[in-house]
């Protein structure tokens, strides 16, 4: 993301009102997720630690609190052959219960459908789903 980019998702995240947004994550929480489940991707990394998560749309983006149940999550399923994505890194839910994040070899936003099958492409990367789902205008 470029830095006009950040500004504006910071912006708008910190319009939201203190219910629908978490607090920045501190730097010793980041070093400690990455150290269980590995590294996050740089723009979601900023992300989390400058606006921590919270409401995009109708859906929530991880904090670092959250971050950890929805990776044990996914990989549970992955194990269970419930989830095929592979090289995935989950960042939250949608609506339907579906994990979404980044797939890790493109860096685009994508999602595994539970009910209908098949693996989709949600935006073309973390600022594209910022302004898709509604942070940005």
């Amino acid at each position: 993301m470029t830095p006009a980019q950040r500004q504006e998702i910071t912006k708008a995240h910190m319009a939201l009102p203190e219910g629908c947004r978490s607090a920045p994550a501190s730097e010793e929480s980041l070093a400690a997720f990455e150290a269980q489940f590995g590294a996050i991707p740089p723009d979601y990394r900023w992300y989390l630690a400058t606006c921590g998560g919270g409401v995009i749309g109708s859906e929530w983006i991880d904090d670092i609190e959250e971050l950890p149940k929805t990776h044990r999550k996914v990989r549970e399923g992955q194990q269970q052959e419930f989830y095929t994505l592979r090289e995935f890194f989950p960042v939250g839910w949608d609506g339907g219960g579906n994990p979404y994040g980044f797939d890790l070899t493109s860096g685009r936003i994508i999602t595994e459908d539970h009910d209908f099958g098949g693996i989709h492409e949600v935006a073309e990367g973390f600022y594209a789903l910022l302004r898709k789902k509604g942070l940005l205008q």
